[in-house]
């Protein structure tokens, strides 16, 4: 009986995984996010682990937020993903299962947004206007996935740029320390900018099936090629220039320490494999990814982690909850090294 029970909690828990796209977000996006609630609260020389309750409870609300948007993109996909052939995570579920998902979604989300809005009012604002964003980006009559340009900032903003700021937002509230102006300008410039390069990463990659299933994206409209050197010459150049700014403004030396460890690791990296890391261009390497996921928030926790030692926790917190894009990072640098000593002792010999 107890047995039974144990799978049937696993399957539940792995259908649930599944339709939320738990993967597809998890380290990707939170990673990045959370770094950016430590950048904050070092500018602000203020520890995180008296902030760990609450940040916990940042991290539930971004969950209950990516799940929704999972299940309605799903959901309202059903037709498209059929007509291009594309696999549907909803299209083999009862209608009761994800609407119930949805349901239990909308009431922590909404009791979420109320604790933000009286934290303060621009974090409450700045939480709905990632579901809102999201949902003018899935549901009909807007549906602004295919109309273009509106698709991609409607993503953009969904996904990375409300959440971003939302993050400094609440850093400032629960500290009661004042940020600068210029600090919520790099963040939300770098987020947009990295917001638009996903969004248009995942439109080229299904540009195919979008033009069998006739989804008027924003990238089948200018072209793949057109939509790759915009990527190139605009977008990423802004995302650059703002992630720079906030390292200046931050004066810490160890996120540009570990972005030249990032730097060698690339270098070594398309040395042995012969690939090089992509802006724009799916499955491939995507520059500065790896650096945003893994390196970006261990930098700023070193950093806390020398001036408040109890921040040393939130670190391995961190590594436990990120831990799977941690080590394979870890074994990299390993097996670089390892080679490089290798090669260094038989040219001694």
């Amino acid at each position: 009986m107890v047995h039974r029970q144990a799978a049937s909690t696993q399957g539940l828990s792995g259908s649930v995984a599944e339709i939320a796209r738990v993967q597809d977000w998890w380290s990707c996006k939170f990673s990045p996010v959370l770094a950016t609630f430590y950048a904050t609260a070092c500018l602000l020389k203020a520890p995180v682990w008296p902030l760990l309750p609450k940040l916990l409870l940042l991290l539930l609300g971004l969950t209950v937020g990516a799940t929704y948007v999972s299940v309605i993109n799903d959901w309202t996909d059903l037709e498209d993903d059929r007509a291009g052939g594309k696999y549907n995570r909803v299209a083999d579920k009862s209608t009761a299962f994800p609407a119930l998902l949805l349901g239990l979604c909308l009431v922590v989300g909404l009791g979420l947004g109320i604790y933000f809005w009286r934290t303060s009012a621009l974090s409450g604002l700045l939480y709905l206007g990632s579901w809102v964003a999201f949902s003018c980006y899935s549901l009909p009559p807007l549906r602004l996935k295919k109309r273009g340009l509106a698709g991609v900032l409607a993503d953009a903003c969904g996904s990375h740029f409300f959440p971003q700021l939302l993050t400094v937002s609440l850093v400032s509230a629960w500290t009661g320390l004042a940020l600068p102006g210029l600090w919520y300008g790099a963040v939300g410039a770098w987020a947009l900018a990295c917001g638009i390069r996903n969004i248009l990463l995942h439109q080229l990659d299904d540009v195919e099936a979008d033009a069998q299933a006739g989804v008027d994206t924003w990238v089948r409209r200018q072209g793949p090629r057109l939509v790759q050197r915009l990527g190139q010459v605009v977008v990423f150049p802004i995302e650059v220039l703002a992630f720079g700014l906030l390292l200046w403004l931050s004066q810490q030396l160890w996120p540009v320490l570990l972005l030249g460890v990032y730097a060698v690791l690339e270098a070594f990296k398309w040395r042995i494999w012969s690939t090089p890391p992509r802006i724009l261009e799916p499955d491939s390497r995507i520059l500065l990814g790896e650096y945003y996921e893994v390196f970006y928030p261990l930098a700023f926790l070193l950093v806390l982690s020398a001036i408040h030692p109890l921040d040393g926790l939130v670190l391995g917190l961190h590594l436990l909850l990120f831990g799977l894009r941690f080590w394979q990072t870890i074994r990299q640098l390993g097996w670089a090294a390892s080679l490089v000593m290798q090669k260094a002792l038989s040219r001694s010999r």
